[in-house]
């Protein structure tokens, strides 16, 4: 911050300085982020311009759905502004509208008085561009703070034709000394960097991201060893629903020069990659879940994941019982043909370590190595059926390959006792019918 302002010539008080820092610490300190935190600031203003680093540090302060409110410390800023109602939506009021600063904000987003916003539709990034402008008002000059809200409004993702929306915006504004042109420049790299992850070349790596916006979107998983199979099948399903739909053409921006053409080319090949790797990593996933979730059904309800599968190594702890140790070894049978990147990702892991589950991920590994993932596939689309209520938990169970149910089965046996009887009842159920038919 002191960095940034001294380059735009301006003299702060260093207890102000203090006060803005320390307000942003405490934003992106939050327990509930995992991602949106402050590494993931400096990386966006490391070698950024002085009013991109300004945007960057301000543009996640405020994040609803992960922090369930507005920052404490920023609540009596932006309680005049913006009103949370009882459906959950955020209404805009009409003070907003009566000081030039938050006016020039609602127009840079496209917003009015009265309209309801969410965070689909980018109540954090105004909340946080109206913090920005009215924390610096009396330090940056109007075209500076509307070059900055211009920067954070351009973080709303998964949109098209931003850069020329926000040139029409800008341009009806009329503000003598806003070069609109360099200010939407601006705007366009903050917001691919600020899904940049999206174009790493390393789909591992891309997946550590992923991983770490699960716990913010599913505050459960802030407790590793309560959340049940349930609650983890769930997080894995609306992440896999979101990248299942989501267009790579839409996570990257360009307008004009910014970037240059093969640079936008190569980020939208890479994110169309990491996207579709990340489905099937997560659909494979899914299935093992699956199998285990109609497990824990048939044998008397949901129960912490832990308490089927064991519980996360710990370094230095006492060991640990976990059911892919009594899983059969992949020598023992068939071995499917399996994309080696897919492969890779199933056994090796993602690059860096979970709060809230392991990288490697060996029961969705043994099953695709054995099964295949043609298999699995078909039997995510079936337990969609089961997870919408038309197939029981026992119909599906009877409906996948005998030898992934049993492997399961008498693996989660060796781990959660009290559940041994009916899981090997399972069992004796299946081998009957398999020997019938």
């Amino acid at each position: 911050m002191r960095d940034a302002l001294g380059a735009l010539g301006k003299s702060v008080p260093l207890l102000d300085m203090e006060r803005w820092g320390v307000a942003v610490h405490e934003a992106l300190a939050s327990r509930a982020r995992e991602f949106h935190t402050h590494h993931h600031v400096l990386e966006l203003v490391d070698g950024a311009e002085p009013l991109e680093a300004i945007a960057a540090l301000y543009h996640d302060v405020v994040y609803v759905q992960v922090d369930l409110d507005v920052p404490a410390r920023f609540e009596a800023l932006l309680t005049p502004y913006l009103r949370q109602e009882s459906d959950g939506n955020w209404r805009i009021m009409s003070v907003a509208a009566d000081d030039e600063v938050t006016r020039d904000v609602l127009h840079v987003f496209g917003r009015a008085v009265g309209e309801q916003v969410n965070a689909r539709t980018g109540v954090n990034e105004l909340a946080s561009a109206l913090v920005a402008v009215k924390e610096l008002q009396g330090t940056l000059g109007r075209a500076e703070c509307i070059a900055v809200s211009t920067c954070i409004e351009a973080t709303i993702p998964f949109r098209v034709r931003v850069g020329e929306t926000l040139r029409e915006r800008l341009e009806s504004l009329q503000v003598p000394g806003l070069d609109v042109p360099q200010v939407i420049r601006r705007a366009i790299r903050m917001a691919n960097r600020d899904v940049g992850n999206f174009a790493l070349d390393d789909s591992a790596r891309f997946l550590d991201n992923t991983w770490k916006l699960l716990p913010e979107t599913n505050p459960m998983l802030h407790t590793p060893t309560v959340y049940g199979v349930r609650d983890y099948r769930v997080a894995l399903q609306k992440m896999e629903g979101f990248l299942s739909s989501l267009e790579a053409e839409r996570v990257f921006q360009s307008w004009k020069d910014e970037p240059g053409s093969a640079e936008h080319a190569r980020r939208v090949a890479n994110a169309r990659h990491n996207i579709g790797m990340a489905g099937r990593y997560l659909r494979c996933k899914l299935y093992g879940v699956a199998l285990l979730e109609a497990l824990a059904e048939v044998t008397g309800g949901d129960v912490p994941i832990d308490y089927l599968m064991g519980g996360l190594p710990d370094a230095g702890g006492a060991p640990m019982k976990r059911l892919e140790m009594f899983l059969p070894s992949s020598a023992d049978g068939a071995v499917v043909p399996l994309d080696p990147e897919l492969k890779r990702l199933l056994i090796g892991g993602r690059t860096t370590p979970s709060s809230f589950d392991l990288s490697p991920s060996p029961v969705a590994a043994f099953l695709a190595v054995t099964q295949g993932e043609a298999t699995l596939m078909d039997g995510v689309a079936l337990a969609r059926q089961w997870w919408s209520g038309t197939l029981s938990a026992h119909a599906y169970l009877m409906r996948q390959p005998k030898a992934a149910v049993l492997a399961l089965a008498k693996g989660a046996a060796e781990v959660a006792d009290t559940r041994a009887p009916a899981l090997l009842a399972l069992c004796d159920e299946l081998e009957l019918k398999r020997a019938a038919s």
